[in-house]
C-alpha cells in the first residue's frame, strides 16, 4: 500500500530546534517548533545549524503524512524578533 503524503508550499514561523545529535553532542539536524504548536523537521537540516533557538519565518514545501511526521524543505528564510514570534 502507498502511504498518502501531502505537500504544499506554506509559510510557518517558529523557533528553531535541535532534533538530532551526534556522540559529541554536536547539533546534526534540526526542526522547527511552529507557532501552530507542531514541530516540522527541516529536511535540509544543514543549512539552519546555525539558526539554533532563533525565531524564524519560513517558506518551504511542507509534507505531511501519516507515517510521516511535519517535514519542511525550506525554501527562503528571514530571522524575526522574538517578539514577532509569540502569540
Amino acid at each position: 500500500m502507498k502511504k498518502k503524503v501531502t505537500a504544499s508550499m506554506q509559510t510557518l514561523a517558529g523557533i528553531v530546534t535541535p532534533s538530532a545529535w551526534d556522540e559529541a553532542d554536536r547539533v546534526l539536524e534540526v526542526s522547527l517548533s511552529a507557532t501552530d504548536d507542531e514541530e516540522y523537521v527541516i529536511e535540509n537540516s544543514e543549512r539552519f545549524l546555525d539558526l539554533v533557538q532563533k525565531p524564524i519565518r519560513a517558506v518551504g514545501m511542507v509534507k505531511v503524512g501519516k507515517k510521516v511526521h511535519r517535514a519542511i524543505n525550506i525554501k527562503k528564510y528571514e530571522l524575526l524578533d522574538s517578539a514577532s514570534v509569540e502569540e
